[in-house]
């Protein structure tokens, strides 16, 4: 990537099953960058993923499906 994106990602992330949804930690960061990895279910299996640096300066392999584009309106 050439540029940047600033993203919210879900981390320490848990199922609800009372609200059927996962829960987490939101956290703000840059999406730096897409690769794949092993998803945590399925060793067999990849899945798309973000690395993001935090802003605390960290950084974080994140799955797509838990990072939210910030929008800039």
């Amino acid at each position: 990537m050439t540029e940047s994106v600033r993203v919210t990602c879900l981390l320490d992330r848990y199922w609800d099953p009372s609200d059927k949804s996962y829960k987490g930690t939101e956290q703000n960061g840059a999406l730096i960058d897409i690769c794949m990895q092993s998803s945590d279910g399925d060793s067999g299996g990849l899945i798309p993923a973000g690395i993001v640096l935090l802003d605390d300066n960290t950084f974080q392999s994140v799955p797509l499906e838990f990072i939210t584009k910030i929008s800039t309106n």
